[in-house]
C-alpha cells in the first residue's frame, strides 16, 4: 500500500513498526474497477451535496434572522460543505487520479478528520439545543443565548483541533522529488509517530473509538429518545396547542441526527475492527461502507430542511424569486 492509499479511517498496521503491504488480489476484492465505480458514485454524491449544502445554508441564513434555532443548523450545512471538498480530495480523488491525489491528499485528509471531529459535535449541539428547547422551554432563552452557544462552538472547534494534534504529528507530510513524474509530491510516515507504534495504535483504535463514536453515540440517541417521549406527551396531553413550526423543527432534528447515528455505528464497527485488528478484508469492507455513509450523512442537510421545513421550502423560493426580479 502507498502512503496516499490511507483512507478516512486509518488501515494501517504498525504492530512491527511498518504499514503492512496489501493487494488487491490478497483480499480478493473485485479490482479497480469497481472501486473506480465507487468513486465516481461518491464524487456525484458530494458534488450534489455541496451544492444542496451551499444553497441551504443561504437559505437558513435568511431565516435565521426571524428564528435564531436555526443558526447551527446553517453552520452544519457550512460545515458539511466544506466536509465534502476535503473528503473527495483526501480520500475520492485516489481512485480516479492517483496523481493529482497525491499532491492534495496529505493536508486534505489530516484537515478533514479535524472538520469531521467538529462537525460530528457541531451535531451533537444541535440535539442537545433541541431538547432543552422542547423539555424546558422557558428555561431556554437563558441557556442557550448566543453568548453561550458562542462558547460552546469555540470550545469544540478547540477541542477538534487538540482531539487531531497526534494524527497531525503522525501525518504531516514529507515531500520527496518522484523521478517517474517528474514532481515533487509527498508522503507519510505514521510508523514514526512521536506517541510510538503502541501509542499511536492506541490512539487510533481505542482512543477514536470513544470519541469520535461511542459519546456522540450515547449522547445522540439519549437526546433522540428525550425528543421522541417529550413530543408523544406534548401531543397526547393537547395534540391542538402543539405549534406545527415546532414540530417540523423537531423532525428535521431527528431525521439529521438519525443519519448520523447509523454513520457513527458504522464508523465505530471499523474502529471496533482495527483495534481488535481483524481481518483486512472485512475491516477494509467496513471502511468502504464507513466512508460512503460520512458522504451520504454530509450531503442530506438539504433534502432533510427541504422535507420538514414548510417555512425552509417559502424562503427558497423566494430567494429565487428575488434572484428572478434582480437579474429583471
Amino acid at each position: 500500500m502507498s502512503p496516499h492509499q490511507q483512507q478516512f479511517t486509518i488501515e494501517i498496521n504498525i504492530s512491527n513498526g511498518q504499514e503492512e503491504e496489501i493487494s488487491d488480489s490478497e483480499i480478493n476484492l473485485s479490482g479497480e474497477t469497481v472501486y473506480r465505480i465507487i468513486a465516481w458514485v461518491l464524487t456525484v454524491i458530494a458534488t450534489c451535496g455541496v451544492f444542496g449544502n451551499t444553497l441551504g445554508a443561504a437559505v437558513l441564513h435568511r431565516m435565521q434572522k426571524t428564528n435564531g434555532n436555526i443558526r447551527l443548523l446553517k453552520y452544519l450545512s457550512l460545515v458539511d460543505t466544506v466536509l465534502l471538498i476535503l473528503v473527495f480530495f483526501g480520500v475520492i480523488l485516489f481512485e480516479l487520479n492517483s496523481t493529482i491525489h497525491a499532491i492534495f491528499y496529505p493536508y486534505a485528509y489530516l484537515l478533514a478528520m479535524t472538520v469531521y471531529t467538529f462537525e460530528i459535535y457541531l451535531t451533537v449541539l444541535i440535539a442537545i439545543q433541541r431538547c432543552i428547547a422542547i423539555t424546558l422551554p422557558f428555561k431556554y432563552e437563558s441557556l442557550m443565548r448566543a453568548s453561550v452557544i458562542n462558547t460552546i462552538l469555540g470550545c469544540i472547534a478547540l477541542f477538534s483541533v487538540a482531539f487531531n494534534v497526534p494524527l497531525w504529528l503522525a501525518y504531516w507530510p514529507e515531500p520527496y522529488w518522484d523521478t517517474e513524474l517528474n514532481m515533487q509530491l509527498f508522503h507519510t510516515n505514521p510508523a514514526t509517530s512521536p506517541l510510538g507504534k503502541e501509542g499511536f495504535t492506541a490512539y487510533v483504535g481505542p482512543v477514536m473509538l470513544v470519541f469520535r463514536c461511542v459519546i456522540p453515540l450515547i449522547i445522540l440517541v439519549t437526546c433522540n429518545m428525550v425528543l421522541v417521549i417529550s413530543r408523544r406527551r406534548m401531543n397526547s396531553g393537547n395534540p391542538q396547542s402543539s405549534d406545527r413550526g415546532s414540530v417540523k423543527l423537531t423532525m428535521l432534528v431527528l431525521a439529521i441526527t438519525s443519519m448520523s447515528v447509523l454513520t457513527h455505528v458504522v464508523s465505530a464497527v471499523d474502529l471496533l475492527l482495527f483495534a481488535l485488528d481483524f481481518n483486512l478484508l472485512n475491516n477494509l469492507i467496513i471502511t468502504r461502507i464507513a466512508q460512503l455513509l460520512i458522504v451520504i450523512n454530509s450531503s442530506t442537510n438539504f433534502i432533510f430542511n427541504y422535507v420538514f421545513g414548510n417555512t425552509f421550502l417559502e424562503n427558497l423560493k423566494s430567494c429565487f424569486r428575488s434572484h428572478v426580479r434582480a437579474q429583471n
